[in-house]
């Protein structure tokens, strides 16, 4: 597989990376070796205590997500132009890595959360899909509820 340019985001920040599809080099300069198996990866990082993590990943077209410990990253093909890739991005509280069924509304407007806390669950290719939220405040709305399929890019919950 040639290698491509990806620009990796997750509720942590944003970071460009570098595939052949088994090695992940970021721009700087941390490698993950990767091993795939129908959906499953072992992702090794490259360095002196070469650290091991078992991961789930998904795919559509020039996008992929990554979900490791609660948390999804997205990966897309990096364009040409970072401001496109910017202007993708979505705005607001956290969404839907994919389509996905809400299972499951743990919070509700006036709660307050911290950073990492469970807001709701999403099932998507079978797979349960925690949204944690990305720092501490306090729900202000809530655009679900269980049983509504939700796409991706779509703000989920409002915090503040």
């Amino acid at each position: 597989m040639p290698e491509r340019r990806f620009v990796v985001s997750s509720p942590e920040g944003e970071w460009r990376v570098t595939s052949d599809g088994a090695r992940v080099t970021t721009d700087d300069g941390l490698t993950f070796e990767i091993a795939w198996t129908a959906g499953e990866a072992i992702v090794t990082r490259s360095d002196a205590d070469g650290a091991r993590d078992r991961v789930w990943a998904a795919a559509d077209r020039d996008t992929r997500w990554v979900f490791r410990d609660g948390v999804t990253y997205e990966l897309t093909v990096e364009a040409e132009d970072a401001s496109r890739a910017a202007a993708r991005r979505p705005h607001g509280g956290p969404t839907a890595p994919m389509p996905a069924t809400v299972i499951a509304v743990n919070v509700k407007p006036g709660d307050n959360v911290q950073a990492g806390d469970i807001l709701l669950v999403l099932e998507a290719m079978k797979m349960e899909l925690p949204v944690r939220a990305p720092a501490g405040g306090t729900v202000t709305a809530i655009h679900c509820q269980a049983g509504e399929l939700v796409q991706p890019g779509v703000s989920l919950v409002d915090l503040s």
